[in-house]
């Protein structure tokens, strides 16, 4: 049984409607995900002036202000992660620089977070930056040499 042309264009209309929809919430994400990455760095700045210290009137007020700017951006799905501690990740972190430590578990891990990652929508807005940890074994212990055992004494 064939459907009428009136049917056939109502679906198509309907398909039509599906799409754009579904291309104006992707829009829609992307643009919020665009503006919310532009904030990043004022966030950042922020936290660089209260950890510059100053008078206390003064870091009071960046901090109300940076605990506000951070609100608003929640509200639009921003997540801050930190990864002190965890193995590198290249999805995840950018390694600023590497540092030589002691032991050998650390190797391979982040040892100094620089800057915090941040999510939105589960999406990867900015990786967090970090110092990522080297372990190199200590040289062989140079030994005397044995003495000859076959020189006269």
């Amino acid at each position: 049984m064939q459907s009428s042309p009136t049917a056939d264009r109502f679906d198509e209309l309907a398909a039509v409607r599906a799409r754009l929809e579904r291309d104006a919430a992707k829009a829609l994400e992307e643009a919020r995900g665009q503006l919310v990455a532009e904030l990043l760095p004022v966030l950042d700045n922020l936290d660089r002036s209260i950890g510059a210290g100053g008078d206390p009137a003064v870091i009071e007020g960046v901090t109300r202000v940076r605990a506000q700017l951070a609100g608003v951006l929640r509200g639009y799905g921003l997540e801050r992660f930190d990864t002190l501690g965890e193995r590198f990740d290249p999805r995840e972190h950018d390694a600023v620089t590497v540092v030589e430590v002691a032991e050998p578990t650390l190797d391979g891990t982040v040892v100094e977070q620089l800057e915090p990652g941040y999510r939105a929508s589960r999406r990867l807005l900015r990786p967090a930056r970090v110092a990522v940890g080297r372990y190199r074994p200590p040289p062989p212990r140079a030994y005397p040499p044995w003495p000859d055992l076959n020189r006269a004494r």
